[in-house]
């Protein structure tokens, strides 16, 4: 429901937008934007990349971009967190990798992201989350159900919830179209650290899927970018990997 809320403007701009990329890529000063952090030590060759760049989402949502042929993005943001370089990302560097990047966003160094450090996140750090990436198969209405009160026939689809891949999650490892929002727990419209922080917590939980207090690369599956991109590639191991699903998670 929290995520549902704080999602609605989102939804709103991506109902209003065209199906488009972000065909002028990141804003000047790095694919993370003024400010932003790319993960391969400020390197901006994807600019400009438009529809062909790689894109991953780190799940505090920091992006990270790659081009074509280049090992998928994932991979930085996973050198990024594992500061210690053991192949694995503990409890703690998640924490602080959390912590890192809410520390970018907090432009006045208040211990909180305001709205307005959030809108300069959406149109200069991440403007993907703001656009669907046709490249990515939305999933398809298997049965229409009949909509039994009239009253409901003129919101959009009857009324009835259609399930879409938004924002953020379009390229993410966790079903969170805006990140950032998706922290805001007492719904003030704005993030403190402490809500951070928990959150990042909540998102350790969900991606360390056997419990061991460590996440690695091979327990990770393919984001829907990753599976647009492959196709059926790779279908058996996210099988495997899903026997253990946890809510929230592709």
């Amino acid at each position: 429901m929290r995520a549902f809320l704080f999602t609605l403007p989102l939804l709103a701009a991506l109902a209003s937008a065209a199906p488009v990329l972000a065909q002028d890529g990141p804003p000047p000063g790095g694919p993370g934007g003024p400010g932003g952090h790319h993960g391969r030590g400020g390197d901006d060759g994807v600019i400009g990349l438009g529809g062909q760049a790689q894109v991953f989402f780190s799940p505090s949502g920091q992006p990270f971009r790659a081009k074509p042929g280049e090992p998928y993005p994932i991979v930085q943001w996973f050198a990024q967190a594992d500061t210690d370089h053991d192949g694995k990302i503990s409890h703690d560097e998640f924490v602080a990798d959390a912590i890192a990047f809410f520390q970018k966003l907090d432009v006045n160094h208040d211990n909180y992201i305001s709205s307005v450090e959030n809108t300069r996140y959406e149109n200069e750090i991440a403007p993907e989350i703001t656009r669907m990436d046709p490249r990515i198969q939305q999933p398809r209405i298997i049965k229409e159900e009949i909509d039994d009160h009239p009253q409901e026939q003129d919101l959009p689809n009857g009324g009835r919830y259609v399930k879409q891949i938004l924002g953020a999650a379009q390229y993410g490892l966790i079903d969170e179209p805006q990140p950032i929002r998706a922290a805001d727990a007492n719904f003030d419209f704005r993030v403190s650290m402490d809500e951070w922080q928990a959150t990042a917590e909540e998102r350790f939980k969900v991606l360390d899927r056997n419990g061991d207090d460590f996440i690695t690369l091979d327990e990770l599956p393919r984001t829907p970018f990753q599976k647009a991109m492959d196709g059926d590639k790779g279908k058996k191991d996210d099988d495997k990997k899903g026997d253990k699903k946890k809510k929230g998670w592709w």
